[in-house]
């Protein structure tokens, strides 16, 4: 029982994360900086902890859930940069 807890937990948190994205990469260029870059490295850089700790101590369901948001926070630094540089191609022409 204890684990469904956790993998509901799970993803709810993964469904909020990539709702964020979703808007994101659906929003008008330029509208992301609310988004920055640093939020997304320092979600890179937790998540990617979170997961090699959930490896180190077998716990499946955290593992799982972390692998989900390093890619989904990855995702989210790559939109933020792609929004970034569209918005200074656009104000150099």
């Amino acid at each position: 029982m204890k684990h469904v807890v956790g993998w509901i937990s799970s993803l709810l948190l993964h469904v909020t994360f990539g709702s964020q994205t979703y808007k994101q990469w659906k929003g008008e260029e330029g509208k992301s900086e609310k988004y920055t870059l640093i939020f997304f490295v320092a979600a890179i850089a937790g998540t990617a902890g979170n997961f090699i700790y959930s490896l180190l101590v077998k716990n499946w369901v955290f593992t799982a859930l972390n692998a989900a948001l390093v890619i989904n926070n990855g995702v989210g630094l790559w939109i933020a940069l792609r929004h970034r540089k569209q918005a200074r191609q656009a104000g150099a022409t």
